[in-house]
């Protein structure tokens, strides 16, 4: 008796499932904030043909469901709350109805999705994410497919950190991204580098291309400083304030840890080639110039790496070589600490997309 209990229960459960599988729902289209309606409209039809691969619903075609809705006088189907989801889904005949909202703010999207009973006339089930950009976008959609599936949540932020690289595509994490921006700090020279100055002010113009694990950065500034105390110059005292002028130019390579957390450490260093002017001024004026190779360690962390806005702080040791300082020296060194703050030169949300051909659906994105 057990066993047929058993077995009947085993059937009631399939046939169940198997119920469930077979129910139909139509996914109206996304509403975009901050995004262009294409845009939002070609999310939500990767996220239909996500839902469809999941095997638990049978997603009926946009096409379909204008068509059902036009023949009762609804020329627009936009919807974007409750009550209209389950007005229209009950008009298309359909279980279940999907509705959602996609908000860019900088760099990242947000979004909800909701999925309603028509019968009932209320959710189900929702679910938040937050995908890093557009490049993680199309596999978030494909992890909110699921989790919509399995009526289980998906992690909070799935689109910066469970969404594998393969996930998002490789290329598409590679693509390079240039800034340009403004760096300014101070260096402290180190024993009687750059002719005794005390501090060097600096303020460097840079360009940063952002690659997948590294970052190339030219830059172009001044540093500049002065001393107040006189020293001996071959036999001879030089009073009053020395004062340095640097114009470097600089290429450097930067290790990131990762650009997909908003926080990434880097470590890096480049060279350089500087032009120096050193002036004492005394009973005895004192100038000397000249050009020299620099060479430079570096490391700190880049900040809001997912806004059009970076910031970046730097530790920074830099070594010189040349002879055109006042006082002798030769080599020169110094430490400092740099702050700095660029600009995307490319916004992603003014990228316009692109239907792709192959596959099944438009593509949103242009790789």
């Amino acid at each position: 008796m057990l066993s047929r209990g058993m077995l009947i229960l085993s059937v009631v459960l399939c046939v169940t499932g198997i119920a469930r599988a077979q129910e139909t729902v139509a996914v109206f289209e996304f509403e975009g904030i901050g995004l262009s309606q294409p845009e939002a409209d070609a999310a939500t039809q990767i996220f239909r043909g996500e839902l469809g691969a999941t095997g638990s619903f049978r997603v009926m075609p946009r096409a379909d469901v204008e068509s059902k809705l036009a023949a009762r006088g609804i020329q627009s189907p936009v919807c974007h709350a409750v009550g209209c989801a389950a007005e229209y889904g009950e008009v298309a005949g359909v279980a279940e109805t999907i509705i959602g909202t996609l908000t860019m703010l900088g760099n990242r999207i947000t979004g909800e999705v909701q999925l309603v009973d028509v019968a009932r006339k209320e959710v189900t089930f929702s679910d938040r994410f937050t995908a890093a950009n557009l490049d993680d976008l199309e596999a978030t959609l494909r992890k909110l497919a699921g989790a919509v599936a399995s009526r289980r949540r998906i992690q909070s932020e799935v689109g910066r950190f469970p969404v594998s690289q393969e996930e998002t595509g490789e290329a598409a994490r590679k693509r390079s991204v240039m800034t340009s921006g403004v760096v300014f700090g101070a260096g402290m020279p180190l024993g009687a580098s750059y002719a005794n100055v005390s501090n060097l002010n600096q303020l460097l113009a840079v360009t940063r291309n952002e690659a997948d694990r590294f970052v190339v950065e030219t830059s172009v500034g001044v540093q500049w400083g002065s001393s107040g105390e006189g020293e001996a110059i071959d036999g001879e005292i030089v009073d009053d304030k020395t004062n340095v002028l640097i114009v470097p130019i600089d290429i450097g390579l930067r290790f990131v840890s990762s650009r997909k957390a908003e926080y990434s450490p880097f470590v890096g260093g480049g060279i350089g080639l500087d032009f120096i002017s050193s002036e004492s001024n005394g009973d005895h004026e004192v100038i000397r110039g000249g050009t020299a190779f620099a060479y430079h360690a570096a490391a700190g962390v880049y900040c809001f790496q997912s806004y059009d806005f970076r910031l970046s702080l730097e530790g920074r040791y830099s070594m010189m070589f040349s002879d055109a300082f006042v006082g002798g020296e030769k080599v020169h060194h110094q430490v400092g600490f740099l702050v700095g703050l660029t600009h995307k030169l490319e916004r992603p949300q003014e990228r316009q997309p692109r239907e792709r051909r192959g596959g099944c659906g438009p593509r949103l994105f242009p790789w």
